[in-house]
């Protein structure tokens, strides 16, 4: 390799690290300018602001539950409670265990006149990440695992030692699945917020003139279980008193963004 081709890798690569370094602090900047409009009562303008900064390239792969968290109380301050209802569940899903985002979903979803859902899976999320449980978990296991293939290929072996194992193996892969049903994240991909400002009615059939099984209000939780086209088969609610029917898609956005 010659010196002129390892001088180019080089440049390019203290470009590519710069020009990182410029976004980072370009985003920090906004951050601040957005964090300062909403303090200061411009919740219009902090709006825009965390709108720009969420869509940025820079935050494509990942981004922060205290951003959503503000963006939901521009939202909320500019009188737009079911985005704000979403944008709330978005920081939940970044940080299951962010109080200032699930403290203020309650509130909003009281004032909406929705339920606010807190079961063993929150009340366990606040204690313990769920990622860590999937990851403590799954290490324990294989390590259960491992060891006891050691111990049965290692010849004379102590009962205790393998019995250790196999507990360990399966108790390890238990923490591993208990993990993976509280995480909310999971249940994601399927789901989506009413983001209408009105009550929509869920159809019998997907049509505009079908008969009416009910209807959801602005800022609720639905869940999709099928698409056509323009409209989606959702539930609302859980159990036996679940309600059930056609929407049409552009009157929900879906959890994830």
């Amino acid at each position: 390799m010659n010196k002129k081709l390892i001088r180019t890798i080089i440049v390019g690569c203290l470009i590519i690290v710069y020009s990182t370094d410029l976004g980072h602090a370009g985003l920090s900047e906004q951050m601040a300018s957005a964090n300062a409009a909403l303090a200061g009562g411009r919740p219009i303008e902090a709006l825009e602001s965390y709108k720009a900064i969420l869509a940025s390239p820079a935050l494509s792969a990942s981004s922060s539950a205290e951003l959503w968290f503000n963006r939901g109380l521009a939202e909320e301050k500019n009188g737009n409670a079911p985005a704000a209802a979403l944008s709330f569940r978005r920081a939940l899903l970044l940080d299951p265990g962010f109080a200032p985002a699930r403290r203020q979903l309650s509130v909003l979803l009281g004032g909406l006149g929705i339920p606010f859902e807190f079961g063993w899976r929150e009340t366990l999320t606040t204690m313990i990440p769920p990622e860590f449980l999937i990851l403590g978990g799954s290490v324990m296991g294989w390590i259960g695992i491992f060891g006891l293939i050691i111990l049965l290929m290692a010849g004379p072996r102590k009962k205790g030692f393998v019995l250790l194992a196999i507990i360990l193996a399966i108790a390890g892969h238990g923490v591993c699945v208990l993990g993976t049903l509280i995480d909310s994240r999971f249940l994601a991909a399927k789901q989506a917020v009413i983001t209408a400002k009105e009550a929509q009615e869920l159809k019998a059939t997907p049509a505009d003139n079908a008969a009416s099984m009910g209807s959801v209000v602005p800022g609720a939780l639905i869940r999709i279980v099928s698409r056509n086209g323009a409209w989606w088969y959702v539930s609302e609610g859980s159990g036996p008193h679940a309600s059930q029917g056609w929407i049409h898609s552009d009157t929900a956005t879906p959890l994830l963004p």
